[in-house]
């Protein structure tokens, strides 16, 4: 006997799945909001080539950005498990390496490579706006800050949110790759219900229908996101 799909074990699988959108939402959204804090501030920092900062967090970023972030993740995972012990003693902790959440680690990890990329987004909607806007801001004796804040940021957010919006479909896409140090998110569970019939491609399929699910909710909130600021942009009512 052939191959039978079954319709009824994909839909079980797809509320299986849906139990552990929380945990996606964990791993793509605290991440996004790290990245963002900490973006922001190393974007701004080399748009403005603060001296020997700027040259630290170039070399930095562009080394990470050349890493797969399955590599990171697993660099970040063995280097927790095998050194926080030692670490725990010199400093008097009574943790273990055991103690540690492994959804933290994850969490670390994803937030890590958000701040790479998401500081090169910022860093790229600051630019688009004309260096005039920058010289004229000055020439009225606006401080740098005064100068992001009232001109160059409002002038950026069309240029950054669509990149936003693309970096955090990535991170939900990329928080699968958490279940490689063993987090149980949406793939890892959908897979070990199929684990006892072998059913492993309606597993896929309900995984892959939810994820496309949120990154099409979050295409939806960009496109709302870009028209609001379009309108304000151009001087309505938001």
């Amino acid at each position: 006997m052939g191959f039978q799909f079954d319709l009824a074990f994909l839909v079980y699988e797809l509320g299986v799945g849906i139990k552990y959108i929380p945990i996606v939402l964990l791993l793509s959204i605290v991440p996004l909001i790290i990245g963002l804090f900490f973006g922001t501030g190393i974007g701004i920092i080399r748009l403005f080539k603060v001296r020997v900062l700027a040259q630290v967090l170039t070399v930095i970023v562009v080394f990470l950005r050349g890493v797969p972030l399955l590599l990171q993740l697993t660099i970040l995972y063995l280097t927790v498990t095998l050194s926080f012990d030692s670490f725990a003693q010199s400093v008097g902790l009574t943790m273990t390496s055991k103690d540690i959440s492994y959804t933290l680690v994850a969490v670390i990890g994803l937030s890590i490579n958000a701040t790479v990329y998401l500081s090169e987004v910022v860093r790229t909607a600051l630019q688009s706006v004309n260096s005039g806007q920058y010289e004229a801001a000055y020439s009225v004796g606006m401080t740098s800050w005064q100068m992001l804040q009232r001109i160059v940021i409002p002038q950026a957010m069309p240029v950054a949110i669509p990149l936003i919006g693309s970096q955090f479909i990535s991170l939900i896409k990329g928080s699968a790759i958490a279940s490689l140090i063993s987090v149980v998110e949406l793939v890892n569970a959908t897979l070990f219900e199929a684990s006892g019939n072998y059913k492993f491609l309606e597993a896929y399929l309900a995984s892959a229908i939810i994820y496309w699910a949120l990154c099409i909710c979050v295409e939806w909130l960009v496109i709302f996101l870009q028209n609001r600021i379009g309108v304000y942009s151009k001087g309505g009512v938001v």
